[in-house]
């Protein structure tokens, strides 16, 4: 089954007992804007999960500006809104799915693969009519037992160790301008991890403002400068500023039939933190 679920999937499934439909709706720069909206208005059932308070570690002097959290306390909360190994679960937010993925690719690093990302966002549920509500559904705590895919992520050491390594492309999924070093609103630095090529996320979508994705066919010809590249013995390591970004890359690549593409998960947030590390700028590659 693909990743990607159509509105109208989830609509005639919604009810399903197994079936958990998760809001990660967020506003960086206004971090209770997510919760706030969810508490307005949301797809009737669904729970909250915020990208700061439950899918990211408190911040530290390295690990970015969204540190993996801990597994073990991940589980829990996952555990306390009522997601257990047997559930389905079904992540929207309204900004093209950049947050839906990082719950997405949070849930496999965890070993769970009945995970998916509905395709568009929040408006467009509202906008097609579909049912939404105010009222908070109760959550009936579980029990979720995790198992750690090591080979999903890696940390900046890998990342230094392999920087000239032939058989591994980095990909940073960041503006081009930022990429380039021309501009750096957020980071205490600008440009590149050296060697890597740029391949904005928001180019896995077809259009933007409704934040549905690119088909398999429209995502092989989009990715097509990486993937000729690509033999299934080489790796790919996708990163961004911190690390949430990145992740609708990666997902659409396993969408592609990729599953060795492994996620920087500090990213360049993380990268810079070290003053030792090397930092590229200008053009190196475009995807």
């Amino acid at each position: 089954m693909d990743s990607i679920v159509s509105k109208q999937w989830l609509l005639a499934r919604m009810y399903e007992p197994d079936l958990i439909i998760v809001d990660c709706r967020f506003q960086l720069g206004s971090p209770k804007a997510g919760q706030d909206a969810f508490k307005a208005s949301h797809i009737p059932g669904a729970i909250y999960l915020d990208l700061e308070e439950d899918l990211s570690a408190p911040i530290g002097e390295h690990g970015g500006r969204h540190p993996l959290p801990d597994p073990q306390t991940l589980a829990q909360r996952l555990g306390q809104v009522g997601i257990s190994n047997s559930s389905h679960i079904i992540a929207y937010d309204d900004q093209g799915g950049m947050y839906a993925s990082r719950l997405w690719w949070l849930l496999r690093w965890l070993g769970h693969d009945n995970v998916y990302v509905m395709d568009e966002g929040f408006t467009s549920w509202k906008e097609a009519g579909y049912l939404v509500t105010d009222a908070i559904a109760v959550q009936i705590p579980s029990t979720f037992q995790y198992r750690i895919r090591k080979d999903m992520v890696v940390d900046m050491q890998t990342v230094g160790l392999n920087l000239d390594n032939p058989s591994i492309l980095f990909v940073d999924s960041r503006e081009p301008a930022r990429y380039q070093g021309l501009q750096e609103p957020i980071d205490a630095k600008a440009g590149h991890i050296p060697g890597a090529i740029n391949s904005l996320w928001k180019n896995v979508l077809k259009d933007q403002v409704s934040g549905s994705w690119k088909n398999e066919e429209e995502l092989r010809e989009h990715f097509a400068p990486i993937t000729q590249a690509l033999d299934h013995s080489k790796e790919v390591i996708v990163y961004c500023g911190s690390g949430v970004s990145a992740c609708p890359n990666v997902l659409a690549l396993y969408r592609l039939g990729y599953e060795q593409v492994k996620l920087y998960s500090g990213s360049w947030s993380d990268w810079i933190s070290y003053e030792e590390n090397p930092v590229a700028t200008g053009k190196e590659g475009k995807a």
